[in-house]
């Protein structure tokens, strides 16, 4: 390998360190039986003493020392995702690339990624557009010459280029060929700011894999690859061939370009075409194969760029693999995108009056949809991104996720329910306001606010607009709670961070070490919780966002999502338009105060998008929009009593903090088997003396966990406690998390009853009517509580009501209470008069029971009959009530970040809850654990990993950073 320096920032010593290798006694290279007991004591003494702000080993230490030979531990405390699978270390090697190198214990394949800041889009050549993007297929259409390597196991020594004496010439590959080969991939992409190239292969085709890909930057590759025939031709047609002319999407974004000033860097950007890179360069006299290779000296720069490897294998071994890439790219000194001063403040072109936009949407579009049309607001933001070791980077995503929060939320005085009320916004995800950033660099972002519309929504078009501004000066009315900024930080930290089904993959951390950096506290690869973990007291610590517990972020948060809030509620400063389907446009376009549209989109006003070919219609903004929104604002207000825009409130499901997994020990008793202790931390004191964990620990602070059914309070209520971290042991299946210790819990409340087992079609569609009814009674609480990670799901099985329940060990009790007493409710309110079974819920019953494989033909007929005829909500309480009066008992089951006291509590809550029913004789059912443990199917939708709005900003499983 060729020598190179280096310096190695996570504090990690040399490879050819024994301490940095393990090296033990035994020789392997792995961590002592000894040392690791050793270590696992220490590291759950350590956990404890952070519980009590005691974070000294020596404490820890002295604090057990009677318990550590005889305790395993199976919980130790405060960890970050996904640390126990991965180590990370961080290089920079003699041309200045930075290398991040990842062992992923759980890695199905190795990948690498390589990011080069300062290659991408902006950097075009005004004479020729989209010529970053032809150098990104030029570099993936080297055909290397290779340097055969030979390999013996997994090492691999370097032969000198070998000429095959038949043909008298260098063995040529293409590198696309040769991985697709090896059951590997490659791609790359082009964003405004930078390139990425990645790849992905077999864990034993890594090493030659590396060689092989590190080739494609070498300068000679280069020259080569320009300089064959007809390969500048053909891939300047594949990026052609790229341009979406139908999408959705795609429009939206040429039509924003074509709207802003010439003399703005965005309006250039393009990714290019024939013309632009092949017609207009050869009309001007321009070589694009010089163009190609200047382009590569001037920005392929080794100093701008970071690879990210992935693998199983040893940072040891991953660190001898990267060698070759010190001799690549170009070495001369920085030059990039446009500065953050250079970018003008000057954005959309001048207009005169409040216009608006109609694109007419493409039928090719494979999300046509004619009823559906999408209006976009799009304000111009200028957040610079200026890495502080102190502080975190806060970006537009973490801005656009605040913002989802405030005003795509649900409930009394929302925007959404507003819209929905008036009929003017779809129900369900549809009409859910959502952000996006179509350009997001360092001084320049385009915010987009995009909200569905229903075809009255589209003829009273300029009311939503107006709407849309009030809501935002509703907000601004008062200043923002910190608790609330708290909350939604707590959110972000919850669904993107700690419960992640997977960690960032290499793509991913290349991407953020252009704008996070690398090794610092807020930054890839160090500390920030995708790092080291060493001396860590808390779970908060990452990246993306401020930790809710850190109060100069919060209040940095709240003062940049004020002040955006500030930029929006400008009715002059947003580009305005509406995509919509020739139905709405030519059918509903005439509302209370918008005009109808009468001339053809072949015709003037209506104009061509010179990229996609959208035709455009661009119309004034009614000027009595506002009054006629505030009219029917104000006829709905007096009719619902309550307001129709309010500023967002507190979320009762959602802390302002978060605490970490509470510790777990497991006891052994010898033939008496094992105990599991929880350390009850709200019960925890100061005093050394009460955390002392001795044979006797009765009227201590540590509890035993029931590890069979127990009775509740002398009822035939009984409770079973679920260790966390225990395989092997029953409990309900959750969604796929991390493998630390976390901080989500589960119950499932079991009603027994053998009713059920005899239910009649009739009855059976009755109790399903009734909690359908419920689903829909319970919407605000569910949506709330989804902010929380909390899900529920109910079923009828053999022995009785089964009622599952999921979400943040913190929010989970009161989430669990809170719908209970509203099942228990539902019934009454339906006699009442204050809930009903919708029509939806009937629709909702039809499918159950025409898609559900277990149910027969004879009674899936019945059921149907049942629905056709329909029967009233007397009929449905009925039903309800004889269900709850024919219960008799329960089992509590709780698993997770729960301790003993809690579940105890919650089950004597429970109990309450239910007091009146549960004595039923003749009804009694005694199931068998593993009969009611079944996989449950989570409620809301909102629940599942993608569809909680905002989360596509921050979650790397749900488009984070697009590829």
């Amino acid at each position: 390998s060729p020598s190179r320096s280096r310096k190695i920032w996570n504090g990690a010593e040399s490879p050819a360190d024994p301490k940095s290798c393990n090296i033990n006694a035994t020789g392997t290279g792995l961590p002592s039986s000894t040392s690791l007991r050793r270590r696992n004591f220490i590291q759950f003494s350590s956990a404890i003493g952070a519980v009590l702000g005691l974070s000294h080993p020596a404490f820890a230490e002295q604090t057990f020392a009677s318990a550590s030979r005889k305790d395993l531990v199976a919980v130790p405390g405060p960890s970050a995702p996904f640390s126990t699978t991965r180590s990370y270390r961080n290089i920079v090697l003699s041309n200045g690339l930075k290398v991040v190198l990842v062992r992923d214990t759980m890695a199905q394949q190795s990948s690498a990624a390589i990011t080069i800041e300062g290659a991408g889009l902006l950097s075009d050549p005004v004479e020729i557009p989209g010529l970053a993007h032809l150098m990104e297929h030029i570099v993936l259409s080297s055909d290397n010459r290779r340097r055969t390597p030979m390999f013996v196991g997994r090492r691999k020594i370097l032969g000198d280029v070998r000429l095959d004496r038949d043909k008298g010439e260098d063995d040529e590959e293409n590198f696309e060929d040769w991985i697709c080969a090896q059951d590997g991939d490659s791609n790359a992409f082009t964003a405004p700011g930078f390139v990425c190239f990645h790849l992905s292969c077999p864990h034993e085709t890594l090493p030659e894999a590396l060689e092989r890909f590190s080739r494609l930057f070498t300068l000679d590759e280069i020259e080569n690859t320009v300089c064959k025939p007809g390969v500048i031709n053909r891939e300047i047609g594949r990026v052609s061939s790229e341009i979406d002319r139908v999408g959705d999407q795609s429009r939206a974004f040429y039509f924003l370009k074509s709207q802003v000033d010439g003399d703005h860097p965005f309006s250039r950007l393009f990714a290019g075409s024939r013309s632009t890179l092949q017609t207009t360069p050869t009309e001007n006299g321009l070589d694009v194969a010089t163009h190609l290779t200047c382009f590569f000296r001037d920005h392929y720069l080794a100093s701008r760029a970071t690879l990210v490897v992935v693998s199983n294998e040893g940072l040891g071994a991953l660190d001898r693999w990267i060698s070759p890439y010190s001799n690549i790219m170009s070495q001369r000194e920085r030059i990039g995108p446009p500065s953050i001063s250079s970018f003008p403040p000057k954005v959309f072109k001048d207009r005169t009056d409040l216009t608006q936009s109609i694109i007419l949407r493409s039928r090719e579009d494979g999300q046509f949809d004619e009823n559906h049309q999408t209006l976009s607001l799009e304000w111009p933001l200028s957040l610079v991104y200026e890495r502080n070791p102190t502080e975190n980077v806060v970006s537009a995503s973490a801005v656009g996720f605040i913002l989802t929060q405030i005003l795509s939320r649900r409930g009394p005085g929302s925007l959404r329910q507003m819209l929905e009320k008036l009929g003017w916004a779809p129900k369900g995800n549809r009409g859910v306001p959502r952000f996006s950033f179509p350009i997001d660099q360092s001084g320049f972002q385009i915010l987009r606010m995009e909200i569905g519309l229903s075809l009255d929504g589209f003829a009273n078009r300029s009311a939503v607009i107006a709407a849309v501004f009030e809501s935002i000066r509703t907000v601004l009315s008062r200043p923002l709670p910190t608790a609330l900024i708290e909350q939604y930080l707590c959110a972000a930290l919850l669904h993107g961070y700690l419960l992640a089904p997977r960690p960032p993959d290499c793509i991913t951390l290349a991407v953020d070490s252009i704008r996070y950096g690398l090794s610092s506290k807020y930054g890839v690869g160090g500390t920030s919780g995708v790092g080291l973990q060493s001396n860590q007291q808390s779970i908060t610590n990452w990246y993306l966002m401020p930790s809710p517990d850190d109060k100069v972020g919060v209040e940095n948060m709240k003062r940049i999502v004020t002040e955006t809030l500030t930029i929006m509620a400008d009715e002059r400063g947003p580009l305005v338009s509406i995509r919509a389907s020739a139905k709405a446009i030519f059918g509903y376009s005439k509302g209370l105060v918008d005009k109808a549209v009468l001339t053809g989109p072949l015709l003037p006003p209506w104009t061509r998008e010179a990229v996609t070919g959208a035709r455009v219609y661009t119309e004034k903004r009614a000027a009595a929009a506002g009054g006629l929104f505030r009219s029917l604002a104000f006829v709905t207000a007096k009719v619902d009593g309550e307001a129709a825009l309010t500023p967002p409130y507190l979320n009762p499901l959602l802390p302002t903090s978060l605490r970490p997994p509470r510790p777990v020990v497991e006891r052994s008793r010898g033939w008496a088997g094992e105990s599991v202790l929880y350390l009850d931390s709200a019960l925890a004191g100061e005093d050394d003396a009460s955390l002392k964990l001795v044979d006797s620990y009765a009227g201590s602070n540590w509890r035993e966990m029931s590890r069979a059914l127990a009775p509740v309070d002398g009822s035939g209520w009984k409770l079973l406690q679920v260790p966390p971290s225990k395989t092997g042991t029953l409990g309900i299946a959750l969604p796929v998390r991390p493998p630390e210790p976390g901080v989500e819990g589960a119950v499932v409340l079991q009603l027994l009853s053998s009713l059920p087992s005899t239910f009649t079609s009739r009855q059976l569609t009755l109790a399903n009517l009734w909690l359908l009814s419920y689903d829909d009674a319970i919407v605000d609480i569910a949506e709330s509580g989804a902010l929380a990670g909390c899900a529920y799901e109910w079923s009828f099985n053999r022995a009785g009501l089964r009622l599952c329940f999921r979400g943040l060990s913190q929010s989970l009790p009161s989430y669990v209470r809170r719908l209970c007493r509203r099942l228990v409710a539902q019934h009454a309110n339906l006699l009442s008069g204050k809930a009903e079974v919708a029509e939806s819920a009937y629709q909702r019953a039809m499918n159950e029971v025409t898609r559900s494989p277990k149910i027969g033909p004879l009674q899936k007929k019945q059921m149907v009959d049942v629905l056709t005829r329909g029967v009233s909500n007397e009929d449905v309480a009925d039903q309800a009530l004889t269900f709850l009066k024919a219960t008799n008992g329960a089992y509590v089951i709780s698993q997770g970040d729960l301790t003993p006291s809690e579940s105890l509590q919650l089950s004597s809550d429970l109990r309450q809850v239910f007091r009146g029913y549960g004595d039923a004789k003749g009804f009694e059912c005694e199931p068998a654990l593993r009969d009611i443990l079944y996989r449950p199917f989570w409620k809301p939708r909102e629940s599942s990993p993608c569809l909680l709005p905002g989360l596509s900003l921050l979650a790397d499983t749900c488009g984070r950073v697009p590829r």
